[in-house]
């Protein structure tokens, strides 16, 4: 479940490069993050100039909110 939470705030922000399939795709682009300073000053700048699409978007909050809501009323 982490992993799928994980990726889908990597692609909610448009950043699917950060997914990866597979154990070695993995850490592949952690010591590609680690050893280029480049490309990851890039991926910071991307995910500062995308968080607001996290942290502003309440249509998560209320999708929450109508299934309590309705679980609730069936009690």
């Amino acid at each position: 479940m982490r992993g799928r939470l994980a990726s889908g705030i990597s692609r909610q922000m448009g950043l699917p490069e950060l997914i990866a399939q597979t154990e070695a795709d993995y850490v592949a682009l952690a010591v590609r993050l680690v050893q280029d300073t480049g490309y990851r000053q890039h991926v910071r700048e991307r995910i500062e100039a995308s968080r607001h699409l996290l942290f502003e978007d309440t249509a998560p909050i209320r999708a929450l909110e109508d299934f309590l809501a309705g679980v609730t009323k069936q009690c």
